[in-house]
């Protein structure tokens, strides 16, 4: 019988901590269909695009501009340095969002195949 019982507590606790687990959903996967949605290429701005900076940072060429990234981060798709990675390759994704200062702070970002 104490057995059934402290299993029954664990389970309680378990599926009470669970439930404050925050959403954990970033809030650059939702798009605004009011807003307008553009193609870009993106990859690591050192890596790849040759901007300033030490470290790989997700960036995208825009306008024939180029932008780091705030929102989403490079890992975020798989590993930077993997065969298909941001450090690696060059890929398409579509994007919404405002250039501040010069940066794109992405509201919605999307990797295309």
């Amino acid at each position: 019988m104490k057995k059934i019982m402290y299993f029954l507590m664990s389970w309680t606790f378990i599926g009470l901590g669970l439930a404050f687990v925050p959403n954990t959903k970033p809030k650059y996967l939702h798009l605004d269909k009011k807003q307008a949605v553009y193609t870009v290429e993106a990859s690591c701005g050192s890596c790849q695009f040759d901007m300033p900076g030490d470290d790989c940072q997700l960036a995208i060429k825009l306008d024939n501009k180029k932008y780091y990234v705030e929102g989403p981060n490079i890992n975020d798709y798989g590993g930077s340095h993997s065969k298909n990675g941001f450090c690696k390759v060059v890929r398409k994704a579509q994007v919404q969002g405002k250039i501040v200062q010069d940066k794109f702070v992405a509201s919605y970002f999307k990797l295309l195949p």
